[in-house]
């Protein structure tokens, strides 16, 4: 029976800010909580230099490792390299903008050795943000998704947990247009027939856009992500997992949600609005990776 009292803990990193800084600080102090075997692995994304704090950091504790990807790779190649150099059974994801609670790794890794996949919630940093609160709800909805077996249907890596033998030997691709790694592995999964817990009781605070421009970059940025992610995965592995909903189909569900959200009249606005931008993104480039296929042909 293979050792799961070790734990394995991937940040990509990308930000170089004094914010980004207190919140690993929190993952460390998680870790210091930790009994058992740990290792934290931070993989800068960007270049670093001597006096950059993710050196200062890993000065702080011998479990914590620095790697680099050599430049700007996206988070996807990060996490990929993190995965391949981490040592232990039980790997736990989250991300640089985000705080975690003291028992987080503890937690974590027994529901982990317990479930073998385990998605955990996510809270907003700024709740009384109006635009921040409304991306956090949309992303609790998606979240509580569930599959016909009543598992959860997709995965957050900001707070994530895995056993490593049940990640795939290509978990989701290093592309730069794969913006959506977490929901690529959690389609992964769920074709190889697995089973993603979702745990309403873990819980991290995790940065939301605070103005609308950067809301409805972020629905752009997932929207391609999706489209690249269903151009890869074709036609039939993406209606076995229920992935080829139309853009018109999804706008009039998820407008119908914006109407019943138990929200004021402006989030709901803001709500519908951030559906109008992701669907209309997710139709464009829809459009554009089925016609970069049909070239290739």
């Amino acid at each position: 029976m293979k050792d799961t009292s070790g734990v394995s803990v991937v940040i990509p990193t990308a930000r170089n800010k004094p914010s980004t800084a207190e919140n690993l600080l929190s993952v460390i102090a998680a870790l210091d909580r930790f009994e058992g075997s740990k290792e934290l692995i931070m993989v800068a994304d960007r270049k670093t230099d001597t006096d950059d704090f993710l050196l200062a950091l890993v000065a702080k504790r011998p479990f914590i490792k620095l790697l680099e990807t050599g430049g700007e790779r996206g988070s996807a190649h990060a996490r990929l390299i993190a995965i391949q150099a981490s040592q232990y059974e039980v790997i736990l994801f989250t991300d640089d903008d985000c705080v975690v609670p003291q028992n987080w790794i503890l937690h974590m890794q027994q529901e982990v050795v317990r479930r073998g996949i385990v998605a955990g919630n996510l809270l907003a940093s700024q709740p009384t943000n109006i635009l921040g609160s409304v991306d956090a709800y949309i992303d609790r909805l998606r979240m509580r998704t569930r599959d016909n077996d009543g598992n959860a249907k997709y995965l957050s890596f900001p707070n994530f947990g895995i056993r490593r033998g049940f990640i795939p030997k290509s978990p989701f691709s290093a592309h730069q247009n794969n913006t959506v790694e977490d929901i690529e592995l959690a389609c992964q999964l769920r074709l190889a027939g697995m089973s993603i817990h979702f745990d309403e009781n873990i819980a991290v605070v995790t940065d939301y856009p605070a103005t609308f421009t950067q809301l409805i970059k972020r629905k752009k940025k997932h929207a391609k992500g999706i489209a690249f992610l269903r151009y890869r995965l074709g036609e039939n592995h993406c209606k076995h997992i229920s992935l080829d909903e139309s853009p018109w189909l999804m706008f009039l569900r998820w407008a119908k949600l914006s109407l019943e959200a138990p929200l004021t009249p402006t989030q709901k606005l803001y709500m519908f609005l951030a559906n109008v931008a992701y669907c209309t993104a997710l139709s464009y480039y829809d459009r554009k990776f089925h016609n970069q296929n049909t070239e290739r042909r």
